[in-house]
């Protein structure tokens, strides 16, 4: 069963910026399901990245509600992968900042490392690691922070088309294991379509949701096709 709880966002207000501040998150309004993914897609610049720091808690809204349903997971764009510190010690961080002690961090890393695939790499830096191989660094650090919450910002935009492929295939098999509840931002309709159940259309700043689309089981090409309908309608394409 999954745990933790929907993820509601009611009214949400926000403006960065000092002499004029710049609108960027308009009213947004929309519930994302408990044990479900839900993607946000929308133009760059629309103010999706920040509404994910603001349900993590490192954005303050000016106005509204943003409730992220309990503790999140946030995993920002790239790996952010500390240079400094090997795989299994990037992975354990996931651990420590839940509160585990060195020791139960280290192994729980080292379990976390090879349910991603990555059994012989532990010692290995960063700088060592293909792109691929740092993105499931990075999953499994947030597997192992133990929110059932993850927000997840354009964690595969970096990666070459198989590479990106393969990481679709991690995140289900995590889903599959653990059931956690997904806000995934991304620019990519077809990935949008093959991870989630709902795909939430953003439009161009300040940000407002202006369509919730179902995947379901329909030909995903037709979804697609409603995304890109949606999002010309609201002027973030030409």
């Amino acid at each position: 069963m999954p745990h933790g709880h929907d993820i509601r966002v009611a009214d949400l207000h926000l403006a960065l910026g000092e002499h004029p501040r710049m609108p960027v998150l308009d009213g947004v309004d929309f519930v994302a399901r408990v044990g479900e993914a839900t993607a946000i897609i929308g133009p760059s610049g629309c103010g999706k990245s920040t509404l994910l720091d603001v349900l993590a808690g490192l954005a303050p809204p000016d106005s509204g509600h943003a409730d992220p349903g309990g503790p999140v997971a946030l995993m920002p764009q790239g790996d952010a992968l500390m240079p400094w510190l090997t795989l299994r010690e990037n992975v354990a961080m996931g651990a420590r900042l839940a509160g585990d002690p060195a020791g139960e961090a280290g192994d729980r890393a080292d379990g976390a490392i090879a349910l991603l695939g990555l059994t012989g790499f532990g010692d290995h830096y960063p700088h060592a690691l293909s792109g691929g191989m740092r993105q499931r660094a990075a999953l499994a650090r947030t597997l192992l922070a133990g929110r059932a919450t993850w927000l997840l910002d354009e964690p595969f935009g970096a990666l070459d088309a198989l590479t990106r492929v393969e990481m679709h295939d991690v995140l289900r098999g995590l889903r599959r294991a653990g059931q956690p509840t997904i806000l995934l931002v991304t620019h990519d309709v077809a990935e949008a379509v093959a991870l989630c159940e709902r795909i939430l259309v953003a439009g161009p700043r300040p940000m407002r949701i202006v369509d919730d689309i179902r995947v379901g089981a329909g030909d995903p090409a037709d979804v697609a096709a409603a995304v890109l309908a949606s999002l010309r309608q609201a002027g973030a394409l030409a």
